[in-house]
């Protein structure tokens, strides 16, 4: 398996991942632009040439944010995402950023039982911040350094 900076060409590669495991996958345009936005940080999980993992950031020093990360189901459980998690945060923290920010949809138990594992605390909600299905987002953080 390797850990690997993702680039603007795994945008397809990117999206068959976002229908294996997002409700409201992002569009090819959407992720594109998000891997060439500046302060973007994209990681992924690569195993034989076939991405199967990755990780979306935005760091905006002293901040950054978790934007997506999604898993294919046959490397749930595993440790990837807490090995994505890893990386990206420390990544962050070297361009600076010192505390990390993301939304979970509230009925995520296994990324909120992952995110509790890492350190992110609860501190707000979103009602009906999420469709197919409507649902709160609950917001975390964590201190990365």
């Amino acid at each position: 398996m390797i850990l690997r900076r993702l680039h603007p060409g795994d945008a397809s590669s990117v999206l068959a991942i976002e229908e294996t495991g997002m409700g409201a996958p992002w569009s090819i345009a959407q992720i594109t632009s998000e891997l060439q936005v500046e302060g973007g940080l994209g990681f992924a999980t690569e195993i034989q040439g076939a991405l199967y993992a990755f990780a979306l950031f935005r760091s905006y020093p002293p901040e950054c944010e978790l934007l997506r990360l999604v898993v294919h189901p046959e490397l749930r459980r595993k440790g990837v995402a807490a090995t994505l998690l890893h990386h990206g945060l420390a990544q962050c923290a070297h361009r600076g950023c010192r505390t990390c920010f993301l939304e979970v949809r509230a009925s995520n138990l296994a990324a909120l039982n992952l995110y509790a594992a890492l350190g992110f605390c609860e501190n707000g909600r979103r009602k009906c911040y999420y469709t197919n299905p409507d649902e709160d987002a609950l917001l975390l953080h964590r201190e990365i350094i």
